[in-house]
């Protein structure tokens, strides 16, 4: 069976739109998807741009139909018009595949220049749009500014702010949005089979991102996911030498995972004290059991000394002082209503 846009969980505005675009042969030249990882815009990419290429009925059948010649070849990797770019790409031009290079851009715009090998569109993806550095970006602009006929180009990005203005206001913008934790949660229980805990705890830890939640993170993040998990759980129990261990493991781990557990704890405590929460309370009061009915304002200051965290973990370069000074104070909060002192994070 074809994946089309309804495999898509969560981001019926967006998939709506580009079904329309396509049924009503509304189509733009240029697409920005922009959101957040794990949001679903690299499927929706894949999708469109497999959509566009189809030769079967769009009106009555699914769209893509999956059956058509177009369909079979791009499900092969063989579609002749279709391309494909990413800076892991780049390693092919003896790069490092950090970036987008302007050779790969250069070879696109040469690409799509040429006539349709079947007679239709030309369509090419741009993957991680936002690592097209300076050369490639210029050299690209012209092809954006004046596109060839029955050219779409789809640029996939997480950080649509990091493209030049002129790139951006070229693009017909899809924005891909998180999907609130309750609604996340029932996908989990129905895909994966989750208890109503376990599907509550993997969507607010993913920040309601359903590409995360159902395994698309590496094994390395939803292993950070489950020890911010614990650690909010057992938060005021943890005795100093169990917090001290906690952080001198941590100074092993890599520096870019820090702002990833304390974004996660800051994410549990967001949700507990949102007034818009579906979260049953049950669940909770299970994820935040190491806060033990602590009042509320309490809560809002270990929020606050997070996000405080968030900010400093990038400057500060000892790992494992950082934590124990962090959790310290937390469990400070909990239990006396202030912190130990000085602020050291």
């Amino acid at each position: 069976m074809t994946t089309t846009f309804g495999d898509i969980a969560g981001q019926e505005a967006a998939c709506s739109s580009l079904l329309k675009n396509i049924r009503r042969d509304k189509v733009a030249s240029a697409y920005l998807f922009k959101g957040p990882d794990g949001t679903g815009k690299t499927l929706a990419a894949r999708i469109f741009a497999k959509a566009l290429l189809c030769s079967g009925d769009k009106e009555a059948g699914p769209v893509p139909c999956g059956a058509c010649r177009s369909c079979v070849m791009f499900e092969a990797g063989s579609h002749p018009d279709f391309f494909s770019v990413s800076r892991e790409g780049a390693v092919e031009y003896g790069k490092s595949g950090a970036t987008i290079i302007v050779e790969q851009m250069r070879d696109l715009i040469s690409s799509l220049s040429l006539k349709s090998y079947m007679g239709g569109r030309k369509v090419a993806v741009i993957h991680g749009a936002e690592t097209m550095k300076d050369s490639p970006e210029n050299a690209f602009l012209k092809t954006l500014e004046e596109p060839p006929p029955d050219v779409v180009i789809i640029l996939v990005t997480d950080s649509p702010s990091a493209l030049l203005p002129t790139i951006i206001s070229r693009c017909r913008q899809v924005p891909f949005t998180p999907m609130e934790p309750s609604r996340l949660a029932d996908v989990l229980e129905k895909r994966l089979g989750a208890s109503a805990e376990e599907a509550f705890r993997a969507a607010i830890l993913a920040e309601g991102c359903v590409g995360r939640a159902l395994g698309g993170a590496t094994e390395g993040v939803r292993e950070v996911d489950d020890e911010a998990a614990g650690l909010m759980a057992r938060m005021a129990q943890m005795p100093a030498d169990e917090v001290m261990g906690f952080a001198e493991k941590w100074k092993k781990r890599e520096r870019k995972d820090l702002p990833i557990l304390l974004e996660r704890m800051a994410e549990i405590l967001r949700m507990s004290q949102s007034r818009n929460s579906a979260i049953p309370s049950d669940i909770m009061k299970k994820l935040l059991a190491g806060f033990g009915g602590a009042p509320g304002d309490r809560a809002e200051e270990c929020f606050d000394m997070l996000m405080e965290a968030i900010s400093a973990s990038a400057l500060n370069p000892n790992v494992q002082l950082f934590l124990e000074a962090l959790i310290f104070d937390m469990q400070s909060v909990l239990q006396r209503g202030h912190r130990i002192g000085t602020k050291r994070y």
